[in-house]
């Protein structure tokens, strides 16, 4: 048995938080460059089982949208209709790629902040050793 592949494990990732992608859709690359990506331009499209786009796809990489901690999705309006922006979840902090939550305050927080997110009083070690 084979691993699945970055596409399937993305199709599978966009139904678990909403996306009705049909059976038989598939995900490609655009092909999209650096400055290009900076503009917006996606970096890959959802295509349906006929070859049809379906409006949905990211500036994010498949694999960044992946090892993101949660996605979230929404419409956005183009000129030539509304499509389906898929992104990671951001850090409150840095605005980077959240990875995980606090346990205490549930804020959002990519890795570099998370080594200094405090909480005061809270895992913080006592002088008093009795």
């Amino acid at each position: 048995m084979s691993r699945p592949t970055t596409q399937e494990r993305l199709i599978e990732r966009l139904r678990e938080i909403g996306i009705d992608l049909p059976e038989g859709a598939r995900l490609v690359r655009t092909h999209a460059n650096g400055w290009q990506l900076t503009d917006g331009a996606w970096s890959w499209a959802a295509l349906g089982p006929d070859g049809r786009e379906l409006h949905i796809g990211s500036q994010h990489s498949m694999g960044e949208l992946l090892r993101a901690w949660r996605l979230e999705f929404g419409p956005i309006t183009s000129g030539i209709g509304t499509d389906m922006e898929v992104e990671p979840q951001r850090c409150f902090r840095c605005k980077d790629i959240a990875h995980t939550n606090c346990r205490i305050c549930d804020r959002r927080l990519c890795r570099s902040c998370m080594t200094d997110h405090h909480h005061e009083d809270y895992g913080t070690p006592s002088d008093d050793h009795r």
